[in-house]
């Protein structure tokens, strides 16, 4: 965990060097749940996946926002009550996305994001390793802010993680989303 500390707060000191240098600044936050799969060295394993995520523009990327997430995804049966299992699978890591949104009439707007992704691995009691690829997500929904800048904006989204390295750990996930933009 601490090979990513450093890349985490230099992505977190840019997101703040942004604020202060930019008037036009937006800021966002929020989070999706759902449901979906993941896979490492093992069969497919339904599992209830989530992941909060904090957002800025930037000058240099009109139409492209910075996403940075932290993803979680776990075994289903560790939701449901009455389930005695010694250990439930579940993989989590981060993402960097670009954001690309359009906006339709009444509100109603497409997100499409594709990044960069490292992905940690515990589908197995004695797996603990990291891999590393792509992340592509696309989802739809309202944005109530109408005029205002500032606000929430509601939808549903796909999302796809695939490694490359160790284990070829995959993610996917069927989630509805929330985001709050300052």
């Amino acid at each position: 965990m601490k090979l990513f500390s450093i890349p985490i707060k230099v992505l977190l000191f840019i997101f703040f060097l942004s604020s202060i240098a930019f008037a036009q600044l937006r800021f966002g936050a929020g989070g999706s749940i759902g449901g979906g799969t993941i896979t490492g060295e093992s069969p497919s394993i339904a599992a209830f996946t989530a992941s909060i995520y904090i957002e800025t523009n930037f000058a240099m990327f009109l139409e492209v926002t910075p996403r940075l997430s932290y993803i979680y995804a776990k075994d289903f049966n560790a939701i449901i009550p009455n389930v005695r299992k010694p250990y439930f699978p579940f993989v989590q890591g981060f993402s960097f996305k670009g954001i690309a949104t359009q906006y339709f009439e009444e509100g109603i707007f497409i997100e499409e994001g594709v990044g960069l992704l490292a992905l940690n691995d515990r589908t197995f009691s004695d797996t603990d390793v990291w891999g590393y690829g792509v992340v592509l997500s696309l989802s739809a929904g309202w944005d109530l802010r109408g005029f205002s800048l500032s606000g929430f904006k509601l939808g549903a989204g796909i999302e796809y993680g695939l490694t490359f390295n160790n284990t070829l750990v995959q993610y996917s996930s069927l989630n509805f989303y929330f985001n709050y933009t300052l």
